[in-house]
């Protein structure tokens, strides 16, 4: 089944998010390791961190679609951190107030 059509079947809800942005660095992550709280290597344009959803929750944002693979550690109920690659681009994101849509 293609991953359009499992969204299509799935249930979903809207949730006004702060999202931000960070980086494999240890300044941010305290290791530089690039491997996230649920132990998959963190991939731009895949991987989120939110601590209030569980881990391998779909994440539309922006019209793409992200997993839920870190956390931040904080048990903030509406924030979202994207990954990226590398420094400039995270600060390029800066922080951003979003309606999501968290498939479940």
């Amino acid at each position: 089944m293609s991953l359009i059509l499992c969204l299509l079947l799935s249930a979903f809800y809207f949730q006004d998010v702060t999202l931000t942005a960070y980086t494999a660095s240890v300044e941010e992550c305290g290791k530089a390791d690039g491997i996230t709280a649920s132990g998959t290597k963190a991939t731009q344009g895949r991987t989120i961190a939110a601590d209030h959803l569980p881990f391998g929750t779909l994440v539309e944002i922006n019209g793409h679609f992200y997993t839920v693979e870190d956390r931040f550690g904080g048990g903030y109920t509406n924030k979202i951190d994207i990954y990226f690659d590398n420094y400039a681009d995270a600060i390029n994101f800066g922080r951003q107030q979003r309606i999501v849509r968290v498939y479940y």
